[in-house]
């Protein structure tokens, strides 16, 4: 992406503005860019209809995305982003005050996580990378990314539960079954969702080893070390 010159001689303020300004028209294209995914279909969303979309004109759009490899690239990038941020968001609600992980409400807040339009985009671009090699491309590098920062962001928030041997096990068990679930409704409209407590029970089983070990427990450890 090429970057807005600096001012030689400018006023802090407006320097402040114009950065905002910026960083405001480059959230707005991302975001219509996700909504045209969404509306239109990954194969028909074009760079024109992005900026109709976010209310921009032609030559706000070249100057943050010069190409749309570039801009898919970015959009691929703002939705791991987005799903990461709102999966926290929500656990740490579910889990606030709580001695131990409340792994049942949990698992009841990812599902509602993933009945969204944003989970919805994931998998329309999902299904296009097949055939799209500088899509697969951006979706592998940003999967990478996400599998490592979705697995420090999951030992942060659920700290007793990171100690059990099947911690990692449990995740993938969770994201592949959930997610998994939500992607066949998409595709056929009928949602296998009385796997749920299925899940549940299989996650309390597993978990069996630190049932009896404190979140606030284990954090006062991680800061003593």
């Amino acid at each position: 992406m090429t970057e807005p010159k600096p001012l030689e001689v400018a006023d802090k303020r407006d320097k402040t503005w114009q950065q905002t300004k910026s960083e405001n028209t480059r959230a707005a294209i991302l975001e219509a860019a996700l909504a045209c995914f969404y509306d239109l279909g990954y194969g028909a969303t074009t760079t024109e209809k992005v900026a109709k979309q976010a209310g921009v004109s032609r030559g706000a759009m070249l100057h943050h995305f010069p190409s749309r490899q570039h801009l898919v690239l970015e959009a691929v990038r703002h939705i791991y982003s987005k799903r990461l941020q709102i999966f926290k968001e929500r656990e740490l609600k579910v889990n606030e005050g709580a001695e131990h992980t409340r792994i049942s409400e949990g698992i009841d807040a990812y599902w509602q996580q993933l009945q969204s339009p944003l989970f919805t985009v994931f998998h329309e671009l999902s299904v296009a990378a097949r055939t799209d090699d500088d899509l697969r491309e951006a979706m592998a590098l940003n999967h990478e990314n996400l599998d490592e920062s979705w697995r420090k962001v999951a030992e942060s928030l659920f700290p007793d539960l990171a100690q059990s041997e099947d911690f990692e096990t449990a995740n993938l068990l969770t994201v592949c079954l959930l997610e998994g679930m939500v992607s066949r409704g998409i595709t056929t409209g009928n949602i296998p969702d009385k796997l749920i407590p299925l899940l549940k029970r299989q996650l309390s089983e597993m978990f069996a080893d630190v049932r009896n070990v404190g979140r606030s427990t284990v954090k006062i450890e991680m800061t003593d070390e």
